[in-house]
């Protein structure tokens, strides 16, 4: 998942003037651009990936987000491709994903008891959890356990053949937001550079 950020057309036949001002206006405006790609990626983990659009357990997705420049004009904002988040870094964008067991019927989603105050999963298996057993309540499947022999049943996982997923436009509400100081920046680095220096 990434959104590429690229100087428009103009800016580039400017630069591309082989005169002392062209090749300093490039090589600000590219300073400027990763700059202003990194502002935008920090922008994103900040504002939308420590707990707001995803949970907090997002941290390694969070630290994969980063900005970069694909050539003097071109800059990324994203995750990089063959990255350790790979297989969830659609969660930044806005397309669904169904999710299937790789082995079995089911899918265990850690429910009730079984997850903490933020979401994050106490048991990962239901092998994990001593005396368990399921139950099957109208259409659904659950495990759980009881407290003691004649305690309540406590649902600890929900039993689900798929479960389609949605991503939450994090990366592109992100950089959206970031656009006007991403502009700034490249526009104060410009200045600094060519018409100061």
């Amino acid at each position: 998942m990434m959104i590429e950020l690229s100087m428009g057309q103009d800016f580039k036949e400017l630069a591309a003037q082989s005169t002392a001002m062209g090749r300093n206006v490039k090589k600000a405006a590219s300073a400027g651009l990763g700059k202003a790609v990194k502002h935008a990626s920090g922008h994103v983990i900040t504002n939308y990936l420590r707990g707001q659009y995803l949970a907090r357990r997002s941290g390694r997705l969070a630290a994969a987000v980063d900005g970069w420049l694909a050539s003097d004009f071109d800059g990324v904002v994203g995750v990089r491709k063959d990255s350790a988040v790979d297989r969830y870094k659609y969660q930044l964008g806005d397309e669904s994903v169904i999710i299937k067991p790789k082995n079995g019927k089911f899918l265990a989603i850690p429910i009730g008891e079984n997850l903490t105050s933020s979401g994050v999963a106490k048991n990962d298996s239901p092998r994990d959890i001593e005396d368990g057993f399921f139950i099957r309540t109208g259409d659904r499947l659950l495990f759980g356990r009881k407290n003691g022999k004649r305690g309540k049943f406590r649902a600890m996982f929900t039993l689900v053949k798929q479960v389609e997923v949605i991503g939450t436009g994090a990366l592109f509400d992100g950089v959206d937001e970031s656009i006007e100081p991403m502009t700034d920046i490249i526009t104060d680095q410009i200045n600094k550079d060519v018409i100061d220096g």
